[in-house]
C-alpha cells in the first residue's frame, strides 16, 4: 500500500510565489492553495492539512493573526513563514507562536523543500505518537490499572507482538527518511551551484518546469514526475567539474573545449553517488545529451534505448537555451515561433518526436506565457 502523501496548504496571495511553490512541492506532496487568509482558515477546517506555508501579508488577514488560530483551532499543525517582509521582531513573534521554520523571498527551492519535509515529518511523528496512545490504550485496555496492563503485556505474546508492531517502521516510512535525507544534499549541491554560477539555478529551475509541462502531457506517473525534477534540477551538476573559464567562454569552444564540456554528463554521476539517488534519476544526468539518431553522448545510444526522463530533459534543456539570453553565449536569442520551428526540424534527429510535440501542443496553448512563467519560477 503507499505511503499517503503529506497535504500541504500555501497560503499566499501573489501569484507568481504561489505558482512556484505549488510547482516545486507538487510532485512530492499533496498541495492546496489560496490567496486570502480567510479562505486558509475555512480550508482547515474542512480537511485535514499537516503543513502550512505562510505569507504574513495578506489582503484580508495579517499572517501573524492567521497563524495564531491556526495554532488555536489546529495545534499540531506545521507553519512556515514564508515572507518578502523580514523583521527580527515578527520572526520572533511567529517563532513564538510556533511556527517551525522562517524563509524570505526571494526563496530558494532547496530551502523550501528542506524546510517543507522537515516539517512534514515532525507531523508525521506527532500523528504516529497519538496513534500509538489510542492504540496502546485499546491493547492494554483503558480501565485496567497501569500494573495490571503491563502484567498482561509481560504474560500474553500477542499483546506484545502488537505493541511491538506500533514501532517497527514500515518500508514507506522508510523510504519517507530516505527521501528527506535526498533533499538536504541536493540543497547543498544546488547552493554550491549557485555560488560558483548565478545563472546555473534560474537555467536549471525553467528546465524543471518545461520538464514538467512536457510529463503532465505525456501523463507521467507521480514516481515519474518526482524523479523527473530532482533530474531537472541535478542535470548539469557535472559542470561544476568543468574549468570555469571553459564553462563561462564567449565565443565558440574549441575541440579540446568541447571535449571537457562533454564529460560533464559522466562527472555528474559521480558527484551525485553519496545521494544514492534512484537508477532513473542517474540514467537522466547521464543521457540527457544523447541524440534520438544516436550521435550523442556520452554513450551514443538512440531512440527508444534512451530513457525516457533523459529525452525529456533534452528537450527542455534545449528550448531553454534556444529563448534565454545566456550570459556566455554569443548566438543570438530565438523568438518563441523561430525556437518552434527549431524544435521541429530536431524532431527524430536530436530529440523524440513525441517529446517535442508535448512540448509544441503546451507553447500553441500558453504562448508567450509560458515563458513569463518560467521567468517567475526562477525568480522566486
Amino acid at each position: 500500500m503507499m505511503a499517503k502523501r503529506p497535504q500541504i496548504l500555501i497560503i499566499e496571495d501573489q501569484l507568481g510565489p504561489r505558482k512556484s511553490l505549488e510547482m516545486i512541492l507538487s510532485p512530492f506532496f499533496d498541495v492546496f492553495t489560496v490567496d486570502l487568509g480567510e479562505k486558509a482558515l475555512a480550508l482547515l477546517g474542512e480537511r485535514p492539512i499537516d503543513v502550512v506555508t505562510l505569507d504574513l501579508r495578506l489582503p484580508d488577514l495579517q499572517g501573524i493573526d492567521v497563524l495564531r488560530q491556526i495554532k488555536r483551532l489546529h495545534g499540531d499543525v506545521e507553519v512556515i513563514i514564508i515572507t518578502g517582509y523580514g523583521e527580527f521582531k515578527t520572526a520572533l513573534d511567529a517563532l513564538h507562536l510556533g511556527a517551525c521554520s522562517y524563509l524570505l523571498k526571494p526563496f530558494n527551492m532547496g530551502d523550501v523543500l528542506s524546510a517543507v519535509n522537515r516539517a512534514a515529518g515532525k507531523k508525521r511523528q506527532v500523528d504516529q505518537l497519538k496513534e500509538f496512545l489510542v492504540k496502546i490504550g485499546e491493547v492494554v485496555g483503558l480501565k485496567r490499572e497501569i500494573s495490571h496492563g503491563i502484567k498482561a503485556l509481560e504474560e500474553e505474546p500477542a499483546l506484545l507482538e502488537k505493541v511491538k508492531q506500533m514501532f517497527e517502521r514500515t518500508e514507506q516510512e522508510i523510504e519517507e527518511e530516505r527521501r528527506v535525507n535526498h533533499f538536504e544534499f541536493i540543497r547543498a549541491l544546488i547552493d554550491t551551484i549557485e555560488k560558483r554560477d548565478p545563472y546555473a539555478n534560474g537555467h536549471s529551475s525553467r528546465v524543471n518546469y518545461y520538464s514538467y509541462l512536457i510529463a503532465q502531457r505525456l501523463r507521467l506517473t507521480d514516481l515519474e514526475k518526482e524523479e523527473l525534477q530532482i533530474g531537472a534540477y541535478l542535470h548539469d551538476i557535472g559542470k561544476l567539474g568543468v574549468a570555469p573559464q571553459i564553462i563561462q567562454k564567449k565565443g565558440a569552444y574549441t575541440a579540446e573545449e568541447m571535449e571537457a564540456i562533454k564529460k560533464h554528463p559522466e562527472i555528474g554521476i559521480q558527484l551525485v553517488a553519496p545521494l544514492n539517488l534512484s537508477p532513473s534519476i542517474l540514467a537522466l544526468i547521464r543521457h540527457h545529451h544523447e541524440y534520438y539518431i544516436g550521435q550523442g553522448y556520452p554513450d551514443g545510444i538512440s531512440g527508444e534505448d534512451i530513457p525516457l526522463l533523459a529525452r525529456i530533459v533534452s528537450v527542455a534543456d534545449a528550448f531553454d537555451a534556444m529563448v534565454s539570453d545566456y550570459p556566455y553565449e554569443y548566438r543570438k536569442v530565438l523568438s518563441l515561433e523561430e525556437a518552434v520551428a527549431e524544435l521541429k526540424h530536431c524532431s527524430g534527429i536530436q530529440f523524440d518526436p513525441k517529446v517535442v510535440n508535448a512540448l509544441i501542443e503546451t507553447i500553441e496553448e500558453e504562448h508567450d506565457r509560458i515563458l513569463l512563467k518560467s521567468v517567475l519560477l526562477a525568480d522566486f
